[in-house]
């Protein structure tokens, strides 16, 4: 099984050009015609957070030091995760005339989607960063451990989104119940709540969340100006590989009737 994990990473290395091209040619058409362009990747987690904030202080009376701090900090990477799923999801059914062609590996279409929101979410994120930094100045010294836990999340969105993208070829179905799941997804992800917030047995609902891992770093960093825990991490890593592993092992497995079923 790794040799052939290792040959299909080399055939999608030769293709890079190809990957570069349709990663790049889906950030246009994701912004075509909008006079905002990539700033919509900083506008909608600002308005979000603000709601958020306004909701859980003024009307439950949450009491966090720099709460729309705190949101923010779950805010983003959810919206990445979210969004990056739901277009992976789509992506062989969007792109069947793409895939006939047989010029490329075929999983180079969820992968494009992946890697274009992935630098939609990093020029968003930029331009956000600041805003962490000049709150807490020793966020700036944690950069490296934030590219990590980035690279983590995403590796498990891809794998998470190569099982769901060739799963919904099959059951198209699968799309609908992903924003139905997305939603609920949402609620039982600490995004604007931590852990310690929930007692047991409610808190376990968000230990068996995989998404819990990758937030609550993305949150020690952003808002505690801390190193993410070498637990979160772990486990955060442990999720990511199994993610990708059962993800391109399925897509192997179905990809020789994935054609004749688009």
């Amino acid at each position: 099984m790794l040799g052939i994990f290792s040959n299909r990473l080399k055939d999608i290395y030769l293709h890079r050009r190809i990957l570069r091209d349709m990663a790049r040619s889906q950030i246009r058409a994701k912004y075509a015609g909008s006079r905002l362009g990539i700033w919509w990747a900083v506008i909608i987690p600002l308005i979000l957070a603000a709601c958020i904030n306004l909701i859980f202080t003024a009307v439950f009376g949450i009491k966090v030091p720099n709460y729309t701090i705190f949101v923010l900090a779950g805010i983003i990477p959810w919206l990445f995760f979210a969004n990056a799923l739901t277009e992976i999801t789509n992506s062989f059914i969007t792109n069947t005339s793409v895939l006939r062609q047989g010029i490329f590996p075929r999983e180079i279409v969820p992968i494009s989607l992946g890697i274009s929101n992935l630098l939609n979410f990093l020029i968003g994120f930029a331009i956000i960063l600041p805003i962490f930094i000049i709150v807490d100045l020793r966020v700036a010294g944690l950069l490296l451990f934030l590219l990590i836990v980035i690279a983590l999340q995403f590796i498990f969105m891809l794998g998470l989104g190569l099982f769901l993208s060739c799963a919904n070829v099959f059951l198209r179905d699968i799309a609908h119940f992903l924003s139905i799941g997305l939603m609920i997804w949402f609620w039982i992800t600490p995004v604007f709540y931590s852990l310690e917030m929930l007692s047991f047995p409610y808190r376990w609902i968000c230990l068996l969340n995989p998404m819990t891992y990758y937030i609550t770093c993305y949150r020690e960093i952003l808002f505690g100006a801390q190193m993410p825990s070498l637990v979160n991490m772990g486990i955060a890593f442990l999720i990511s590989i199994t993610s990708f592993a059962i993800g391109y092992i399925y897509f192997i497995k179905k990809e020789p009737s994935l054609l004749k079923r688009i």
